[in-house]
C-alpha cells in the first residue's frame, strides 16, 4: 500500500482558524457553541443575571428608596472589590497553571512520535548491506513497523486512560465501552502479528511496557542475525531513540495522573461561590435599569465560570476534545512516515546524474546561483 495513499490532511482535528483581522468568524463561533463547558457557564450566569435584574425591577418598581430592603447590607464596594479580586487572582494562576500542562503535554506526544520515527528510521537504514537474507530483512521490518505503530497508539491510550488506566488491564475490559478512544486508532496490519502474543496483550496490564520490550528483543535477536551492517555501538542508537520515546511516555504520565491540588481548587469554588451570591445584589446598585443589572451580572460570572471550565479541559490534553492534542491525526501521521520508510528502503540511495555533476569547490556563489528550486523541478517533471 503507498504511503501517500494512507493518509489524507482532511482527518487532522479541526482547530479555530484566526485570520490577520479578526478571529471572531461564524465558523469560530459555531465552534464555540459546540463546548460543553459554555453551556455550564450560560446555565451558572443566567440565574445570577436574572437575580440581578429581578432585584433592581423589583426594589425600583415596589419599594420606596429610603426603603430599600438591602440598604445597608453592602455599604462599601471595597469588600466586593477585595473578592473580585481574589477570585480573578486565583483563576487566573487556574489558568495558566493548565495552560502550561497542556503544551507541555503537547510537547511531550510530539516527541514521542519523533523518537518512534528516528528509532524506526535508523533499524531500518541499519539493513542496508546486511549479511542477512532479503527474505530476513523484509520480515524485520514488516515486524518493526507494525510494532511501532501498535506502541504509539497503546502510549496515546494510556496517556488518555489517566490513572484509570489500571482498570482497563483484563481481557474483560477489553471489552468495556468506556476503553479509551485510543484502542480505535488505524494500525498498521496489527493481524500481521502471531495471535498469541496479541492474546499476552489483551491480557496484560502494562501493555505500552510490553510492545517496547518487544521491540528490544527484535532489535537484540535482528543483531544476532545480522540483520544489520553497523557495529553495536551506532546501533545502539536506534534503542537510546526507543529509550528517548519511552522516558516521555512516562514523563507524560504526571499529566494526567497528578492532579491540580485539591485545597487550591476547593478555595477557588468557594469563592466563586460567594462572588455568585454578592455579584446580583452590588450590580443592581450600579445601575438605574434593570436590564443592565441583568447583564453586568450576567456577563461578570458567565466570564469567570468558562474560564475556570476552559482550564479544567485544558488541565487534561489527551482527552479528545475541542481544546486537546489531536492525537488520531499523530497516530496517522507516525503510521504515514513509517510506510513511507517501507518505501524507501525499496529504492537504492540517492545519486548524481553524471551530465549534472558539479564541481563543489569552486566559488559558493556560483554553485548556489546555477541551482534550481524544488518547484521549478517538479514543474518541469509535471509538463
Amino acid at each position: 500500500m503507498p504511503a501517500s495513499a494512507y493518509y489524507s490532511g482532511k482527518h487532522a482535528q479541526r482547530s479555530l482558524k484566526y485570520t490577520s483581522y479578526v478571529c471572531v468568524t461564524p465558523s469560530n463561533i459555531l465552534g464555540l457553541l459546540k463546548q460543553p463547558k459554555f453551556y455550564v457557564a450560560l446555565a451558572i450566569a443566567i440565574p445570577c443575571g436574572i437575580i440581578g435584574g429581578g432585584l433592581k425591577y423589583v426594589i425600583k418598581n415596589y419599594y420606596d428608596p429610603a426603603k430599600d430592603p438591602l440598604r445597608g447590607l453592602i455599604n462599601t464596594n471595597e469588600v466586593y472589590n477585595t473578592l473580585s479580586f481574589l477570585v480573578v487572582f486565583l483563576a487566573a494562576f487556574r489558568l495558566a497553571a493548565a495552560y502550561t500542562k497542556f503544551w507541555s503535554g503537547a510537547d511531550f506526544v510530539y516527541s514521542i512520535i519523533g523518537d518512534l520515527f528516528d528509532s524506526a528510521s535508523d533499524l531500518i537504514s541499519y539493513n542496508r548491506g546486511a549479511a542477512a537474507s532479503a527474505e530476513e530483512i523484509d520480515d524485520f521490518q514488516q515486524l518493526i513497523i507494525r510494532l511501532f505503530s501498535l506502541l504509539n497508539s497503546l502510549i496515546f491510550a494510556e496517556l488518555e486512560a489517566g490513572s484509570d488506566r489500571m482498570q482497563n488491564g483484563s481481557e474483560h475490559d477489553m471489552n468495556d465501552a468506556a476503553l479509551p478512544k485510543s484502542y480505535d486508532f488505524d494500525l498498521i496490519d496489527v493481524n500481521g502479528i502471531s495471535d498469541e502474543y496479541i492474546d499476552k496483550l489483551i491480557n496484560c496490564a502494562n501493555k505500552v511496557e510490553l510492545v517496547y520490550t518487544w521491540l528490544q528483543m527484535a532489535i537484540v535477536d535482528g543483531w544476532h542475525k545480522k540483520l544489520f551492517s553497523v557495529p553495536p555501538p551506532v546501533l545502539s542508537r536506534a534503542m537510546s531513540d526507543l529509550g528517548t520515546a519511552v522516558v516521555h511516555f512516562h514523563e507524560a504520565q504526571k499529566i494526567t495522573e497528578v492532579p491540580f491540588p485539591f485545597p487550591y481548587m476547593m478555595a477557588l469554588q468557594l469563592l466563586l461561590t460567594t462572588h455568585w451570591w454578592i455579584t446580583p445584589i452590588v450590580m443592581q446598585r450600579f445601575t438605574e435599569l434593570w436590564y443592565w443589572a441583568f447583564l453586568f451580572s450576567f456577563g461578570t460570572q458567565f466570564s469567570l465560570w468558562f474560564m475556570l471550565g476552559l482550564a479544567m479541559e485544558l488541565d487534561q490534553p489527551f482527552q479528545h476534545t475541542q481544546n486537546s492534542v489531536d492525537m488520531r491525526y499523530l497516530q496517522r501521521l507516525l503510521n504515514l512516515r513509517l510506510l513511507t520508510l517501507r518505501d524507501t528502503f525499496k529504492y537504492p540511495s540517492p545519486h548524481l546524474r553524471k551530465p549534472f555533476k558539479e564541481n563543489l569547490a569552486r566559488n559558493v556563489d556560483d554553485v548556489l546561483g546555477s541551482g534550481k528550486a524544488l518547484l521549478d523541478i517538479v514543474s518541469t517533471m509535471v509538463a
